[in-house]
């Protein structure tokens, strides 16, 4: 007895044709819906500034008011080149204490921006008992932009208990 399927009673692949152009038309719609998002998500760029690169950052000053003892306070500045050419954060960033104590450290996520790009200058610290009242820091971001090589940034907290 031969029990090989023959064409009469093996499933046609051809009997679920209209399914599967449905799911392939519908795996090729969400790439191409994906692909179009990616695309379309940030509109093209103009400089500001032609024949040199230019720092902009969102904002100099980072007043977290007043934060209870032992929790976090988050500081990030971003900085974008608004020029046609690259630039360059210099190093880490130098954080002064202008009052209170111990200041945090500079991160930058990347110190190359090309025209258009943006870094993340971070800074995460807390206090500790013996450390309360009013901080400042004042954070010196060295670049190559001929306009402007060096940007301070303000960061201001008040330790409470």
């Amino acid at each position: 007895m031969n029990t090989r399927p023959t064409s009469k009673n093996r499933p046609s692949l051809l009997a679920n044709r209209p399914l599967m152009i449905l799911v392939v038309v519908a795996i090729l719609g969400v790439i191409g819906l994906a692909f179009a998002a990616s695309q379309g998500a940030a509109p093209p760029f103009t400089p500001e500034v032609i024949g040199a690169p230019h720092a902009q950052v969102d904002t100099t000053l980072i007043d977290h008011g007043d934060v209870k003892m032992e929790d976090f306070a988050e500081s990030i500045f971003r900085v974008r080149n608004a020029g046609d050419q690259t630039l360059r954060i210099l190093g880490e960033p130098r954080v002064e204490l202008v009052q209170g104590c111990c200041p945090p450290r500079a991160i930058v996520s990347r110190s190359t921006l090309g025209p258009g790009e943006e870094a993340t200058i971070t800074l995460r610290f807390t206090m500790h008992e013996m450390m309360g009242g009013p901080h400042e820091f004042r954070v010196h971001v060295q670049t190559n932009d001929p306009a402007q090589p060096l940007i301070p940034l303000t960061i201001l907290s008040n330790w409470v208990e």
